[in-house]
């Protein structure tokens, strides 16, 4: 009979590769933010209230959604704190997508 259960990784392997995709994932999120800031005429410096920030938005949260794929072939390969570090990660990036695409954040003064 064949156990498909995944091997259980070491806890010092689990907290190393978890802080490793954090590091990750805060660089490629940050590219994200910046190719939608790219793709709109958004200036920090003299804010237009009829500025489109959705292909911000966008480009975040499928970020935000390619890392809870991460997470979904993490726990695959046994990482569980990996895991749990990536679903918050997502988790808070998709919440911030929300709240910002129903107004609920606003981003200019």
């Amino acid at each position: 009979m064949d156990n498909h259960a995944p091997a259980r990784r070491s806890t010092g392997e689990d907290a190393l590769f978890a802080v490793l995709l954090w590091l990750l994932d805060a660089i490629v999120g940050t590219v994200a933010l910046l190719t939608g800031l790219a793709q709109t005429d958004f200036n920090s410096f003299e804010p237009d209230p009829h500025v489109s920030l959705t292909p911000v938005f966008a480009c975040v949260g499928g970020f935000g959604g390619l890392v809870l794929l991460s997470a979904i072939g993490l726990s695959r390969l046994g990482y569980r704190l990996s895991v749990a570090a990536q679903t918050v990660a997502a988790v808070a990036t998709l919440a911030f997508c929300a709240a910002a695409m129903s107004g609920h954040l606003a981003l200019t003064s």
